[in-house]
């Protein structure tokens, strides 16, 4: 586990939680006894151990609480089973049952839950952030993973033609419960960087590899500096509401780049000496999109992918001014 982690939820014929260090399950009981107040240094030790024992009761309560809200998840395993859930919701529903002693509010929740990460029964580690999705976050899991299975059966014959933007919204009603209008299916569509069903009839290679990429987020600095890994990979730039016009079709994407370390480049790219003035432009006139695939070793991909676009729409993206070759670039004339 990480140095960070704070325990292992478990679940066999009952539910559990085993933290990592015995002292988050143990609180100090008193009795009171005047004689430990009589020095200082006594009185500062009771201080020390009343704040230990909040503190555990605090991170027993809300590892508890979300255990019973995404308990269908701790089951299954499956990230299409978690529910929606805010740091106010749990806060309330901490407060139901335990009388608010101690006081969790929302804000204590987003410091307790910030850097830290359980392992959980399916196996793996995930942040505690994890089980706090929003709405439109599980809309979009549950949509990439209908598409994935679209693409399958398309692939195999199964099906003469891909979905459109209705019968989504419909299967994500049938199969998860989940109410969502018919505009709001393809939006997060297009957040995922999934084309409409025209395009994904003609199969496009960089289309196909778009199921790969992160969710979109807003290219600024807060967002960048939320959303974004300091580890290597390659990214995609993309207008917000907006879509370019290439030889082989309109599309949202303006540049494709890779970096040692993502975060750090994408804030290269706002900050105002950014040498590729294209991107710079683009910037200042819409809102934008950055998406992002983490790799471990080598960044071949972003070649791949690079190709790939110019084969689906007839040029390179707007923005890129050279094509990756190998480890350098080949400038294009």
């Amino acid at each position: 586990m990480s140095h960070d982690a704070v325990g292992i939820i478990g679940h066999a014929s009952y539910f559990a939680i085993r933290y990592r260090h015995p002292g988050f399950g143990k609180e100090y009981l008193f009795n009171c006894d005047s004689r430990l107040f009589e020095k200082e240094r006594g009185e500062a030790l009771m201080r020390k151990l009343r704040l230990i024992t909040a503190r555990n009761r605090i991170t027993h309560e809300i590892l508890n609480a979300v255990f019973m809200r995404q308990r269908a998840y701790f089951h299954s395993g499956s990230p299409l089973d978690l529910k929606p859930l805010s740091r106010a919701e749990l806060a309330l529903t901490i407060r139901a049952g335990n009388g608010a002693d101690p006081v969790i509010d929302a804000s204590r929740i987003s410091r307790f839950i910030d850097g830290k990460t359980v392992v959980v029964p399916s196996g793996g580690e995930k942040p505690l952030k994890f089980f706090f999705p929003t709405s439109r976050d599980i809309h979009r899991r549950a949509i990439s993973a209908l598409m994935d299975e679209e693409r399958q059966e398309l692939a195999a014959g199964k099906t003469e033609r891909p979905l459109n933007d209705g019968e989504i919204r419909d299967r994500l009603k049938e199969r998860h419960g989940l109410a969502i209008t018919r505009r709001q299916a393809g939006f997060c569509r297009q957040e995922l960087g999934i084309p409409n069903l025209y395009r994904r009839k003609g199969g496009g290679g960089y289309s196909s590899e778009r199921r790969r990429f992160s969710a979109a987020c807003r290219l600024d600095t807060d967002s960048v500096k939320k959303n974004a890994p300091s580890t290597p990979g390659v990214y995609e730039l993309s207008l917000a509401g907006a879509r370019i016009e290439y030889p082989g079709g309109a599309d949202s994407v303006f540049y494709i780049g890779s970096a040692g370390n993502i975060r750090k480049r994408l804030k290269e790219h706002l900050k105002p000496y950014n040498k590729n003035g294209g991107i710079m432009a683009y910037l200042e006139k819409y809102d934008c999109f950055f998406r992002y695939i983490a790799l471990e070793t080598g960044w071949h991909e972003e070649k791949k992918l690079y190709d790939l676009f110019a084969a689906d729409f007839g040029t390179p993206p707007r923005c890129n001014r050279a094509s990756p070759r190998g480890g350098g670039w080949e400038v294009h004339p």
